[in-house]
C-alpha cells in the first residue's frame, strides 16, 4: 500500500530536498515538514496529526530523540537518515568520530527508528570514503550529499509502496557517542601524535565553527593560546624529548609533545590570546597565520 502522507523532521537540507522531490516526482504524496519541537504535540492531535492509513515519518539531521508515543503513532513506519555507519557510529558527531578513530570510510545510513537510539534495522547504507587530508567539514559535506540521495530514494520507494529492505544491526559492534565524549577544546595530552593529528582535522570546520570542540593549544610560557587548523606528525618526536603538552620552538616551528614520546608540528593556526612574545616566537606565530 502506498503512503497516505509523509511527515519530515530535519534540517534545511532535508526540507529543501523533500520539497524539490515533491515537485519533480509524479508519484509524490503529501509531505508535511514539522519542526522537531512540535512533533510530539502534533502527532497526538487527531485533527493535526498524521492522516490516512499509511502515514510515514522520516527524520534527517535532527538531534531530537523521538519517543515511543510518536513512534507508536506511525506503527513502525518511521525512518531516520543518519550521517554515520551503523552500528559502530551511532549518536552525535558520527562524522567526526569516524575521522578521529582513523577509519578509511564511513557511511550515510537509513534505518527504521526504534526506542533504541540509532539501533533499528538498516534499510540503505551508502559508503563515504575518508581521504588522508579530510577535515570535519569536508567529510560532513560529503556525508550530507549521500544523505540527500538516500532521502530521495527513500521518499520514492515509500510513495510507490515498495517493500523496504531491512537488515538487523550486529549489537556486538554497537557504539553510541555523546557530546561529552569530545573531551573539550584543549588538545588532549593522552593522545599519540597520530591520534592528535586526526583530532585536529576532525575539529576543523573552517570557515564554519565546530559544534563539539575547537582544537586549542594553550601554551603557559610564553602566554599564548592558539586555535589549531593544521598539524603534522613530527618524525623526530623521540629526539625532542617533549612531555605531553610541552611546546618548543625548533627551526622556527612550534613542536608539541604528545603521548609515548611522539610530537606534532603546528602548520597553521589562529591566535586566540597572546601576551608580548619573544621575537623568535612572534616570527613563528606569524608564519602560522600567514
Amino acid at each position: 500500500m502506498r503512503a497516505s502522507d509523509i511527515w519530515l523532521v530535519g534540517d534545511g537540507v532535508a526540507c529543501r530536498t523533500a520539497q524539490r522531490w515533491a515537485r519533480e516526482c509524479p508519484a509524490a504524496v503529501p509531505i508535511n515538514t514539522v519542526p522537531a519541537s512540535e512533533l510530539a504535540a502534533r502527532a497526538a492531535d487527531p485533527s493535526a496529526g498524521p492522516q490516512g492509513p499509511q502515514p510515514w515519518l522520516v527524520a534527517m539531521n535532527s538531534t531530537t530523540i523521538i519517543r515511543r508515543p510518536v513512534l507508536e503513532r506511525f506503527e513502525g513506519r518511521a525512518v531516520n537518515i543518519h550521517p554515520g555507519r551503523l552500528p559502530d557510529f551511532g549518536g552525535l558527531y558520527a562524522v567526526q568520530w569516524a575521522l578521529r578513530l582513523g577509519e578509511s570510510a564511513t557511511a550515510a545510513t537509513a534505518h527504521f527508528m526504534t526506542e533504541m537510539l540509532d539501533g533499528g534495522d538498516v534499510i540503505y547504507a551508502t559508503p563515504v570514503p575518508i581521504g588522508p587530508d579530510e577535515t570535519g567539514l569536508s567529510l560532513l559535506v560529503r556525508c550530507a550529499a549521500a544523505q540527500v540521495e538516500i532521502l530521495k530514494r527513500l521518499l520514492t520507494d515509500i510513495a510507490e509502496g515498495r517493500q523496504l529492505p531491512r537488515s538487523k544491526q550486529d549489537p556486538s559492534l554497537r557504539r553510541v557517542f555523546k557530546g561529552a565524549d569530545a573531551l573539550g577544546d584543549q588538545l588532549p595530552g593522552h593522545l599519540h601524535a597520530i591520534e592528535a593529528e586526526r583530532w585536529v582535522r576532525a575539529g576543523n570546520w573552517l570557515p564554519l565553527s565546530s559544534s563539539p570542540y575547537r582544537p586549542t593549544l594553550v601554551i603557559p610560557k610564553p602566554a599564548l593560546t592558539l586555535w589549531l587548523d593544521k598539524v603534522a606528525v613530527a618524525d623526530c618526536g623521540t629526539a625532542l624529548d617533549l612531555a605531553p603538552g610541552e611546546v618548543r620552538l625548533r627551526d622556527g616551528e612550534l613542536m608539541v609533545g604528545c603521548a609515548a614520546g611522539s610530537a606534532l608540528s603546528v602548520k597553521r593556526a589562529r591566535v586566540a590570546e597572546s601576551a608580548d612574545l619573544p621575537a623568535e616566537w612572534s616570527r613563528a606565530v606569524s608564519n602560522l597565520v600567514s
